[in-house]
Order: structure tokens, then sequence, then C-alpha cells
């Protein structure tokens, strides 16, 4: 139970703390029902000796420190470059897809990451073995699947000319302008899945990347 107060849509769950890589070390942890060598090892907060609910706690926050964005403004003679960039900062996500992706405990589909999960002492210290129903409850809500969600993605960029005045009396127009744009660039960002700028609660089931999208476009006024 909190013991305090936090933001709305806080991750709430268990603390991973390596593997076991052997017998000796379940035997030497608190108890873990299911705990097998190859299992996650969840931290006893609470230092009771066994591991159960109330061993959980907060471990990641949705809510952005920050929020930003920037429009910049280029122009030279008749040429105008236009850069948008848009951003959050100080935030977790909670990566439910790697959570069905990365599980290794029914008979679907997995993650290539899955190929270098545990299969013997010493194999890996972050990706357990694999095993049917997950006896150790390895896929639980815990920190193992919460990532940071900051990124800085290129928006927009537009480059765009305008036609001389003087040009443009010859054909009896006013104004005529030319623009190239490409909509979502660029996005700069350490989390693992396809998109950060997932939904509010911050949780990530298989969002699809924005697509990127070119455009042309041609004006005039009489």
């Amino acid at each position: 139970m909190l013991d305090q107060d936090y933001p709305i849509n806080v991750f709430y769950g268990y603390v991973t703390d390596g593997i076991f890589q052997n017998r000796q070390e379940v035997e030497a942890h608190a108890v873990q029902p299911g705990a097998e060598p190859g299992d996650i090892r969840f931290r006893d907060l609470n230092n009771d000796g066994v591991i159960n609910d109330d061993d959980r706690t907060v471990i990641g926050n949705p809510n952005p420190t920050w929020l930003f964005s920037m429009n910049n403004r280029f122009t030279y003679k008749g040429f105008e470059l236009s850069i948008f960039l848009q951003g959050v900062a100080g935030n977790k996500i909670y990566n439910r897809t790697r959570s069905v992706m990365e599980s290794m405990s029914a008979a679907y589909n997995q993650f290539a990451t899955t190929a270098d999960r545990w299969n013997g002492e010493g194999t890996s210290n972050s990706m357990p073995r694999a095993v049917w129903a997950d006896p150790n409850g390895n896929n639980r809500i815990s920190d193992r699947w919460v990532e940071n969600g900051s990124y800085l993605r290129l928006k927009n960029i537009t480059l765009a000319y305008n036609f001389p005045e003087k040009w443009l009396r010859r054909i009896g127009f006013e104004q005529a302008r030319v623009l190239f744009s490409v909509e979502n660039v660029a996005t700069i960002t350490g989390y693992k899945g396809l998109d950060p700028e997932v939904g509010i609660d911050g949780i990530d089931y298989s969002s699809f990347p924005p697509s990127r999208t070119f455009n042309v476009g041609l004006s005039f006024n009489f």
C-alpha cells in the first residue's frame, strides 16, 4: 500500500534484482514461490523474508517533467525554411508489448531478444529462462518493463520559395509560392518500442509510429 501521495497513473509493481544463477542463490534469497535457477530475483522491500504483494512499490511515473516544442523560421531572399521540434522528458513508459513478446511462457512467436535468454549459469543476468506457464511470475508487473520515455522528434520541416514580384507582374500574378515539406522526419529516443509517444496512461499497447509523409505544394494568387 502506498504511504504517501503520488501523481495519477504511476506504475506500481515489483523491483527486479538480476537472475538466479544457481540453486544456492535461490535458497539464500527470501522465499520466492516457484523460483528456480534462471528466474528473475525480486527484491524483498519490507525485509519479511517472503516475496509477496507487500513488496510492491512505485516503479515509474508516466507524467513528463518537461513538455517542450520549438518552431524556427529562417528566411533568405525568397526562401523560407521552417523547422518544428517537439518532445517530452522525465517520464516512464510501461512497455506492454515487450511483456507479451518477451514472456517466453507460451507457444507463440517472441522477439529476437529472447535468443539471449538464460540457459545456464552465467549466460544472462537480464533475460530469464524460457519456461511454460511462468511459475515464478517473471512476467509480473515490475520495473523489467518500465523504460525511459523521453524523446525529441523533428515533427516537420518545410522549405518554400516565394517567387519575386518582378517575375509575377509579367504574368499577372500577385503571389506565387512553391513548397516541399516532410512530417515526422526523425525521432531521438532510447525507448525500445516502436514509438515513445504513447497514451496519457504511459502504457504502450503496440502503438504504431506516425507515418512519415511528404508534401509538395504550389499556390498562386491572381
